[in-house]
């Protein structure tokens, strides 16, 4: 190989590409404007949640009733918001309506003698109609509603356990106690109505932001969709030109052509991804840089990406089918490999393919050692893979292209 040669090709990829105004669109500016969209979507602080909350009720004359139980609900609020909009139903098959139909999320159905059970210290029903055809909501929606009643029913029982402690000490004799003490009495009830008491406590974790969740996202896409089509169409317009052709009878070798290719489109992609990481820096206040296996890891999904793109060009021999061919597999690969949603909320069938598709494969690596800065130890068995797969891809695509190549002589 020839460095001049490589150095000419080189410099040629770079100026075209700088003439290219749709290539610099989608090389600088596409990233640039995705990452704009979904961190000011949700790079940003979330409010607490409301729920629509349907009620059905009777106005019962007892101590405490329905009325008691809506008035909380209304009352309760996260962070200045009211977490539940309560709304007064007149009977229960027009609060069904209401949640069949999306008006409400949940209905809650107080039925007659509530309140009379629940002063008399007898158990209390209440019936729950939940529209359960969108579970991430009704999760969200029944946790909440769970949640709320079980501190409720928890300050309840608080209560009439003081109330009947203080029976006890009025009507109950002190000999008649033996040896135990009010607060032994009091111990052994509150341990008898609530025999296990969850205390929350706060621990500061290292989870990312959702800004560098998608610089890390915008990575992956450059190496996925931008570097696989460059190499790929850009070898393929050389041919049609004819380039490639009068290299390989000059004293430049098509060897030389090749790594200079690689790396135009090597320093390009790299060029974009430093842009996009001081753009997120510069709006949001926020980005990460990766450190040098973060870079490794990089370099080795980008000589993948353009070995398969090259493989693909090399074997259609046709720059549409080459396009429709990368589309084709960028584009499920975008969800499937875990580049725009995080690989725990796929399915499971998919997950196989985030834990081992090379691309996907490196991208949590990626994610492992700068969002959540685990141990290199914890990456080197998954780095490993991707740099066997990605040599194995270049090996099949120097094959493939050496076979081109023959074919121009």
């Amino acid at each position: 190989m020839k460095s001049r040669a490589i150095r000419a090709i080189l410099g040629k990829d770079l100026r075209e590409t700088r003439r290219e105004k749709m290539a610099l669109f989608w090389i600088f500016v596409f990233p640039l404007m995705w990452i704009t969209l979904l961190g000011g979507i949700w790079g940003g602080h979330n409010p607490p949640i409301s729920i629509d909350v349907g009620v059905v009720y009777s106005n019962e004359s007892a101590q405490f009733s329905a009325t008691d139980v809506v008035n909380v609900m209304e009352n309760v609020t996260m962070e200045g918001i009211h977490v539940f909009r309560v709304k007064t139903y007149p009977n229960e098959s027009a609060g069904i309506d209401a949640v069949r139909t999306g008006r409400v999320d949940v209905l809650l159905v107080f039925p007659d003698g509530f309140g009379k059970n629940v002063s008399c210290g007898l158990q209390g029903r209440i019936y729950t109609y939940f529209d359960r055809s969108d579970p991430q909501n009704y999760q969200i929606v029944s946790g909440v509603i769970k949640g709320f009643f079980s501190e409720f029913e928890k300050r309840m029982v608080e209560r009439r356990l003081n109330i009947t402690l203080g029976y006890m000490e009025r009507y109950i004799p002190d000999e008649g106690a033996g040896n135990l003490t009010m607060d032994d009495v009091r111990g052994y009830m509150l341990g008898l109505t609530n025999p296990l008491e969850l205390e929350e406590k706060e621990v500061r974790g290292e989870a990312p932001s959702a800004v560098q969740f998608y610089v890390t996202s915008f990575i992956g896409i450059q190496f996925l969709f931008a570097t696989m089509l460059m190499i790929g169409s850009g070898t393929l317009e050389e041919i049609e030109h004819g380039t490639l052709r009068r290299i390989a009878a000059s004293p430049a070798t098509a060897w030389d052509f090749l790594v200079g290719k690689m790396l135009s489109t090597f320093i390009i992609i790299t060029v974009s991804i430093l842009i996009g990481i001081a753009y997120a820096r510069l709006v949001f206040g926020e980005t990460i840089f990766p450190g040098p296996l973060g870079w490794v890891i990089i370099f080795l999904a980008a000589v993948f990406s353009m070995s398969l793109g090259l493989a693909i060009a090399m074997g259609t021999r046709s720059i549409k089918a080459t396009n429709a061919i990368v589309n084709l597999i960028s584009m499920p690969l975008l969800f499937l490999a875990g580049i725009v949603i995080p690989a725990s909320v796929l399915p499971e069938w998919a997950r196989p393919i985030a834990d081992y598709f090379p691309l996907g494969t490196a991208l949590k690596s990626l994610r492992l050692l700068e969002l959540y800065h685990r141990p290199a130890s914890e990456v080197l068995p998954d780095v490993a893979w991707v740099a066997v797969s990605s040599f194995g891809m270049l090996l099949v695509a120097i094959l493939l292209y050496n076979w081109a190549v023959r074919r121009l002589q």
